[in-house]
């Protein structure tokens, strides 16, 4: 009797194996961060500015997306993600877009040696999208930068400022979160930019 009960639930789960290899492994959506580009082409100048390493406050530092579901409870969204770690993203996607507006001769990508006269370090602190109940959904992003001259004997802090935006978006949707970072993006950097241009005179 024993043995024949072992058999039945051998068999039975030997079914259930056969029917979970046959459905496919659900796979995630990803997403990029693509900033609208500048709307105002700076004249050039000599200087030229790295891109440091962009630090992600732990709490947004993964990829899936992080949704901010009621007051105190925030959630992450393991089928839809970023396609790589968001401080890569946004690192490569700010010196791209600081190097189309202008006012440094060129901008390179964050990880690089190459000499240069600034540094430019950024620090994520918000970066979610506020997707409570009876609340307008929102992108959410908040950024610490931090210009470092690096012309002199010692470094010296040129400028530091913490600049935010709260991007509405038509639907609460992964889509429309990750198009609402891309906003919030272009406008944080688009503010920055006089601000670094007069820094750097």
């Amino acid at each position: 009797m024993n043995t024949r009960r072992l058999i039945i639930a051998a068999s039975a789960a030997l079914a259930l194996a056969a029917c979970a290899i046959g459905k496919p492994i659900p796979q995630a959506t990803t997403f990029g961060i693509e900033p609208p580009p500048p709307t105002r082409d700076l004249a050039r100048r000599a200087g030229t500015l790295r891109m440091g390493k962009v630090r992600v406050a732990p709490a947004f530092a993964g990829k899936p997306l992080v949704l901010r579901v009621d007051e105190l409870r925030y959630e992450t969204d393991f089928y839809n993600a970023f396609l790589a770690e968001p401080a890569d993203l946004l690192g490569a996607a700010m010196a791209d877009w600081l190097d189309r507006a202008g006012p440094f001769r060129t901008v390179t990508q964050p990880g690089t040696k190459t000499p240069a006269d600034y540094a430019l370090e950024a620090t994520i602190t918000e970066f979610y999208g506020d997707f409570r109940p009876g609340l307008t959904p929102t992108a959410v992003m908040t950024v610490q930068f931090t210009l470092v001259d690096l012309q002199g004997v010692a470094l010296r802090v040129g400028l530091e400022r913490t600049i935010g935006r709260r991007i509405p978006l038509s639907e609460a949707t992964p889509e429309a979160l990750a198009r609402g970072y891309g906003v919030a993006l272009s406008q944080v950097l688009d503010e920055l930019v006089p601000e670094l241009v007069q820094a750097t005179r």
